[in-house]
């Protein structure tokens, strides 16, 4: 087996134990409040942690905000991801606003 299918089956396999063994024994127990209220911030930081790098940088270099596509793509996605909390019409402002900046 090649050693990069053998890596990705890993991977997945313990990305899977942890997903199903969380939601399992996470709806059975009952979490103090503190922890609860903890674990509130666990998806914002993350969400701001992979998409801050993604949308202010380039390569290794912070472009000005009328050089980043997908910063300027993601400013009317957000907000209409904000006002309407549709999945489907933010993926697909996002998609067309980014295909516009990029080709126009």
């Amino acid at each position: 087996m090649p050693p990069v299918l053998f890596e990705t089956l890993l991977i997945g396999a313990g990305t899977y134990l942890i997903r199903a063994g969380s939601l399992s024994l996470g709806s059975r127990a009952s979490w103090p409040e503190w922890a609860r209220k903890w674990l509130s911030f666990v998806t914002p930081a993350v969400l701001g942690a992979l998409l801050g790098p993604m949308l202010l940088l380039n390569g290794d270099h912070w472009p000005s905000i009328t050089h980043n596509p997908t910063l300027l793509a993601a400013l009317p996605t957000a907000a209409v991801a904000w006002i309407s909390r549709h999945l489907l019409l933010t993926v697909v402002v996002g998609v067309v606003c980014f295909a516009l900046i990029v080709h126009i």
